[in-house]
């Protein structure tokens, strides 16, 4: 029987890997296969696929990435630090622009209720570059072992004068703040909405869990072809 074999690596391939229109790749770390089009190369089966990752001991994460208005992205980040003290800080993400990765200006508002209050919180801010997010712990409980955050988000571009014309990015989604390995954990639940003005080329995501010595952050981004 004939062997038919396809290009093959450990990594998602782009167009300079496929020179040809229909060539295959195969990303045998992942299990992926990959075909190139007339502009890229996309993912063969299934409909979200996973383009970016990162998981290290850091207190906060920056990393550029081209977010193309052909997609409708989700991002999901997990976050946690060792210390028992309390923690009383906010998430801020940061959008990054083309050209020493400075930050985009845009609006936000982030409405916040947690085991404490009987309210909610509600804030929101117009021209800023730091898109702030009210999940600070509540500080009913003291962690046994680890606070932790874990924020999701779908990102997505919008129409200016016709369906081909995009500038804004729109992202919504959420945020919890809680403690792990205890059975009375509190929890702060924040929604959220941002509005980015211009094209995006990374984020800078700190969870506000800067305060022990083993903190750490996992940043998935994932993507579905918007048409």
């Amino acid at each position: 029987m004939a062997v038919l074999r396809v290009k093959r690596g450990v990594t998602t391939p782009t167009t300079s890997n496929l020179s040809y229109v229909g060539e295959l790749a195969f990303d045998y770390n992942n299990n992926v296969l990959y075909a190139r089009n007339s502009t890229s190369v996309v993912k063969i089966g299934g409909e979200m696929e996973r383009v970016y990752f990162y998981e290290g001991s850091v207190s906060s994460h920056s990393f550029l990435y081209t977010f193309s208005p052909n997609f409708i992205y989700k991002i999901v980040v997990i976050a946690s630090t060792t210390p028992t003290t309390s923690e009383l800080s906010p998430t801020y993400i940061y959008y990054l622009q083309t050209g020493g990765g400075s930050n985009l200006s845009g609006s936000y508002t982030s409405l916040m209720v947690n085991d404490v209050n009987t309210t909610t919180t509600r804030i929101s801010a117009k021209n800023v570059t730091g898109f702030m997010i009210n999940d600070e712990y509540s500080n009913s409980v003291t962690p046994t072992y680890a606070y932790t955050k874990m924020i999701s988000f779908e990102f997505c571009p919008t129409s200016e004068s016709s369906p081909t014309s995009h500038y804004q990015w729109v992202a919504h989604g959420s945020s919890i703040c809680t403690a792990s390995d205890q059975s009375n954990p509190p929890i702060t639940h924040a929604m959220f909405a941002h509005s980015v003005n211009g094209p995006v080329y990374g984020l800078n995501i700190n969870p506000g869990l800067d305060i022990g010595t083993q903190d750490s952050i996992s940043v998935a981004v994932f993507r579905i072809a918007r048409k």
